[in-house]
């Protein structure tokens, strides 16, 4: 009995260790529909929108787990749009932030948005997020007509 057990054992510690448990995915995209998905757009309909999500899905496996994701996205408004969302992070009460520019450095960003962050003012630190996500590692950086959101889970 002993034996069995000692080869139902071992059996199992290789078939879990050659079993994959989780599977990672990275989408670039230009579609607002999956990104919907991710984040809320009721407040704030963006006309176009560039991202990068990677998912890291952990909903198999011998543990199975939540899922775990990154993004990092480009949300184009029209002026009047713009506006008021500028309108509702300046009138919001918190705490400054601190983010960083360079964490909004998205390496597939097109070299006008690079530089325009890179000329963003040096007493800027971003916003925390009032309504995209409300996830707290959510953040956000106001450029022109452009909202850049970096959102990611631990």
């Amino acid at each position: 009995m002993k034996n069995l057990m000692a080869i139902a054992a071992a059996t199992l510690l290789i078939a879990s260790c050659n079993e994959k448990d989780n599977k990672t995915e990275t989408v670039t995209s230009k579609d607002i529909t999956k990104l919907k998905k991710q984040l809320n757009f009721k407040p704030a309909q963006p006309d176009s929108v560039q991202y990068k999500l990677t998912i890291n899905n952990n909903s198999f496996g011998t543990v199975p787990g939540p899922s775990d994701y990154y993004l990092e996205a480009v949300l184009y408004y029209n002026d009047s749009i713009f506006k008021k969302i500028k309108e509702e992070y300046h009138n919001a009460d918190y705490n400054d932030p601190g983010f960083k520019k360079e964490a909004f450095d998205f390496k597939w960003l097109p070299e006008s948005i690079k530089n325009e962050l890179n000329s963003s003012p040096e007493n800027y630190s971003g916003h925390p997020d009032l309504f995209y996500n409300r996830n707290r590692n959510t953040q956000l950086w106001l450029l022109k007509n452009k909202v850049l959101i970096l959102s990611y889970t631990n």
